[in-house]
């Protein structure tokens, strides 16, 4: 089947509202799950009960006015946006698959609002390797974001106010106004919201252990997906290995597997260059003054207070924390592999390249390059369109061989 039939036929499944159902055709099994994300009350912007559960420490909630925008379609508190608290999770499983014993977490790019380009990518997964793929939402995008966000009267106006205050901004658009201005009025948004996702993630593998998924195993092992922002977050988990869930996990990184800092989302479909910068330089400050203007995600990145979650600001410029980043990337070596894309010019591929092999090419993690024989971006590695199609099929079966014999070799 051809990748563009493929696309269609899966979004045609996935519009199908019921919460569990079957695709014999496809040997496609569709399940939907509810998470209720317990740690958005100690995190989130708007909480009045901001704290750190493991050391009791309590943080007093600043003046919300400091995070708006001054624009009321996209100054909603984060704690009081309920569908990022309370969220649906969509899982493909193959149909002659009862209890799986192999689970994968996928995690999509950043500002995305819906599965749809990533349905045939789950789905060639779950096929060729038998795991059950869970398409975990990060905070406060897909079903956890605003509908709000997605109108585009409303956004269009959002967009036309940041022009209006920056006329050099560039890249501005309907389809990146709300994430541009959140992160613009409040950049340590990037942390919070993957802090978040990082604790549901837990959770849910908590949910499984305690054979709350019948169709999941409690001893299911688990590896993840990551595309773009997803690997980031995935790097993360990887290297911070919360509960020891991922000691023998693997990661497969599409378009990423670079520190933020040499990825660059300036896009209409991402965020806009004022977004970009200011999230840059307010991250620089805080990595050269120790967050000592911040003084509760200073807590979270303490790395004698809190290891794993300090992670984060080691991920967050490649010439900070080199060598203790590059140590932790060594013994994972064997466990990651990139995909990357010559012409991608968000996740540059040479930044895959010395952010996991390190400076001086001492890691052996595997890095594949390719490029395809077609007009491609970052955003849309594999166009839906009739034209060079069966070229877009065959890279299409390039990139998920290259990941599914990556999971199914054993280490």
């Amino acid at each position: 089947m051809l990748y563009r039939e493929l696309y269609e036929e899966l979004r045609k499944t996935l519009d199908n509202d019921a919460v569990s159902y079957v695709n014999e055709d496809l040997n496609l099994k569709v399940l939907k799950r509810n998470l209720i994300s317990e740690t958005a009350e100690d995190l989130l912007n708007g909480s009045t009960k901001l704290k750190c559960e493991e050391h009791t420490e309590y943080f007093n909630p600043k003046d919300a006015g400091l995070f708006l925008y001054q624009n009321e379609d996209v100054d909603i508190r984060d704690f009081d946006i309920e569908v990022n608290r309370n969220f649906t999770y969509t899982v493909l499983q193959r149909a002659d698959i009862d209890v799986a014993e192999d689970v994968l977490i996928f995690f999509h790019g950043l500002n995305e609002k819906k599965w749809d380009k990533y349905l045939p990518w789950a789905y060639e997964l779950a096929q060729k390797t038998r795991k059950t793929v869970i398409l975990f939402p990060i905070a406060f995008h897909m079903n956890r974001a605003e509908d709000t966000w997605s109108d585009r009267r409303k956004m269009l106006e959002v967009s036309r106010q940041r022009l209006e205050n920056n006329p050099n901004n560039s890249d501005s658009s309907y389809v990146n106004a709300a994430i541009s201005a959140r992160l613009e009025a409040h950049p340590q948004r990037i942390f919070w919201s993957g802090f978040q996702t990082y604790s549901d993630t837990i959770k849910l593998v908590d949910v499984v252990r305690n054979g709350e998924i019948s169709f999941i195993s409690a001893q299911a092992k688990f590896d993840l997906f990551g595309y773009s922002i997803g690997s980031f977050l995935s790097m993360i988990l990887m290297m911070a290995n919360p509960k020891q869930i991922f000691t023998n996990s693997k990661l497969f990184c599409f378009c990423g597997g670079m520190t933020i800092d040499r990825m660059f989302p300036i896009s209409k479909y991402i965020m806009d260059a004022q977004a970009a910068i200011t999230m840059q330089k307010a991250f620089a400050e805080l990595l050269s003054s120790d967050f000592r203007n911040d003084i509760r995600l200073g807590h979270f990145q303490n790395s004698e207070l809190h290891q794993d979650e300090s992670w984060f600001k080691k991920m967050l410029r490649y010439n900070f924390f080199q060598k203790e980043r590059e140590e932790r990337l060594k013994e994972l070596q064997n466990q990651i592999k990139a995909f990357v894309l010559e012409k991608d010019e968000v996740a540059p591929p040479i930044e895959a390249l010395n952010t996991l092999q390190g400076g001086y090419r001492k890691i052996k993690t595997e890095v594949e390059i390719a490029d395809f024989n077609y007009d491609y971006s970052h955003m849309v590695p594999f166009p839906l369109t009739i034209k060079n199609e069966e070229e877009i099929t065959k890279s299409f079966q390039q990139f998920v061989t290259s990941a599914s014999d990556f999971y199914l070799k054993k280490v």
